[in-house]
């Protein structure tokens, strides 16, 4: 009995001396890891690439984690195999010894029951995982072949492909997780049902705006009512299309503001694109001037046009032309119409095509009636070009009568 009671006593103090020496040992490493000034696992490497944010200063944070749940994890693990070596060394602890070692076998047994019964579904999952990846590089490949036109197929545009393939490749992955889900152990256990079940409902009640902004993306990117680059009109947002997804849409304005625009706002708006036929036979920038009714046509619209060409970035070939658009009570409205094949410098050609439409009128001498001039006069000058004022006219005069 005394010799059990010594080797009980001998076990205790080895416990000391155990965590005493693992004490001592992880202290050393943590001075190690303290001093470290260089990423040790996240150097320059691929994988590094991908942690660029991880500097040494937090990868020894993380190692110092590490080590202590390592110390953790061994304290706890030799203390769960060694106190049943220690309770039975005693007779009135040998039963606590046994129920320890109960507590051990079951999980561990329950475990081993669990990963050899999941072994034929871990081939069928395994299975399922390399025919999913190599049908999506199959895709990918095929897809990338019609991105470049080394393929092609009669009515699938280039720019359909990369969107085609993202949405393939969702629906494939959500149908081999589907096939899979079954064969996950613990996939029919009433706690998994209700995560799933939770994790549905939050998903269906917060991603509806998300599920139609997808809906209204992947009809854009079937309708190409533009593409990245183009400058368009979508409501009252005039820019550059920078970004295109199947969420939102983003555009850089001409003050170089970045604006976000949802996809379903954007299938509900009229959408104006000014880049699709810019480069095949350019398109029409106009603006309007009123001039008056004494000033001859012909003259005005010489001005008009000269004007027009000598406006940087506007072609000469169509050649710019003038439009009378309407006959009003004091002026006559005229349109200028000229052909660039820059739409996205639209603000600074309309810039300068005012500036030559102003000097090339005013060198003409022509009088630009906007805004109105209200002019005193007794009705019997005739307000036309003097050359068109027949020879013989004579102006009539008044008749005052006096009464009474």
């Amino acid at each position: 009995m005394v010799v059990q009671y010594i080797y009980f006593a001998i076990a205790i103090v080895g416990i000391i001396i155990f965590i005493f020496l693992l004490k001592r040992l992880f202290k050393w490493l943590q001075s190690k890891i303290g001093k470290l000034e260089n990423n040790i696992f996240f150097s320059n490497t691929k994988f590094a690439q991908f942690f660029r944010f991880i500097t040494p200063r937090r990868e020894r944070h993380i190692l110092s984690f590490l080590l202590r749940l390592l110390k953790i994890s061994i304290v706890i693990t030799f203390l769960i195999i060694y106190l049943p070596f220690l309770f039975s060394l005693v007779p009135q602890t040998k039963k606590y010894a046994d129920i320890v070692i109960d507590y051990i076998k079951k999980p561990l047994l329950f475990l081993y029951n669990g990963f050899v019964g999941f072994i034929p579904n871990l081939f069928f999952i395994i299975v399922i995982f390399f025919v999913t990846k190599y049908l999506l590089r199959f895709l990918k490949y095929v897809t990338t072949e019609l991105e470049r036109e080394a393929v092609r197929l009669d009515g699938f545009h280039a720019d359909w492909a990369r969107p085609t393939f993202n949405l393939l490749r969702v629906v494939i992955i959500a149908f081999a997780l589907i096939i899979v889900f079954p064969y996950i152990p613990g996939s029919d256990s009433p706690a998994f049902k209700g995560v799933s079940i939770f994790f549905g409902i939050l998903f269906s009640l917060g991603s509806t705006s998300a599920i139609s902004n997808i809906v209204a993306g992947v009809v854009i990117t079937y309708m190409r009512p533009f593409k990245v680059g183009d400058r368009v009109e979508i409501g009252e947002t005039v820019g550059d299309i920078t970004e295109r997804s199947l969420l939102v849409t983003r555009i850089r304005t001409m003050k170089n503001l970045d604006i976000t625009i949802p996809n379903s706002s954007i299938l509900g708006n009229h959408i104006v694109n000014f880049s699709r036929h810019a480069q095949d036979i350019g398109i029409i920038l106009h603006s309007s001037v009123t001039i008056g009714y004494d000033v001859a046509s012909n003259e005005v619209v010489k001005a008009l046009i000269n004007g027009a060409k000598k406006t940087e970035f506007v072609i000469s070939d169509p050649v710019p032309f003038v439009l009378i658009k309407s006959l009003d009570d004091f002026y006559v409205n005229y349109e200028i119409n000229a052909y660039t094949k820059t739409p996205e410098k639209s603000s600074l050609i309309y810039s300068m095509l005012h500036e030559n439409l102003k000097n090339e009128l005013h060198n003409a001498g022509i009088e630009i009636l906007s805004p109105h001039y209200h002019a005193v006069r007794d009705g019997n000058v005739l307000t036309v070009p003097p050359e068109n004022i027949p020879e013989n006219y004579v102006t009539s005069g008044f008749k005052i009568e006096k009464k009474g």
